[in-house]
């Protein structure tokens, strides 16, 4: 269970509770935002998490991360103290402000 801003993530229940409403995560989701809150406010960079993510699989599709990051944004909406930005030319950062 990591504390984001003033919500909560429960990985292991692949559950994102913020505000006092519970949001769903899906397995990439889930594992991405793992990656995130173990590092919060640092730039984690694109290779890293497409490796982590997909690399078991054997094939990593470069666009599949946008499309997880950006559906992992819209999750995170219901609580402004913290986004994922991207840093150009890097990767991504989880920005979490008290």
């Amino acid at each position: 269970m990591f504390t984001l801003g003033k919500g909560f993530f429960d990985a292991k229940n692949r559950k994102l509770i913020i505000n006092g409403k519970t949001v769903n995560l899906a397995g990439t989701e889930t594992r991405l935002l793992l990656i995130f809150a173990s590092s919060p406010n640092e730039t984690i960079e694109r290779s890293r998490l497409q490796k982590e993510i997909w690399e078991d699989e054997g094939v990593i599709v470069r666009r599949s991360l946008d499309m997880f990051i950006s559906k992992l944004r819209k999750k995170l909406e219901f609580d402004p103290n913290f986004k994922i930005t991207v840093i150009r030319g890097k990767g991504y950062r989880l920005e979490i402000s008290s």
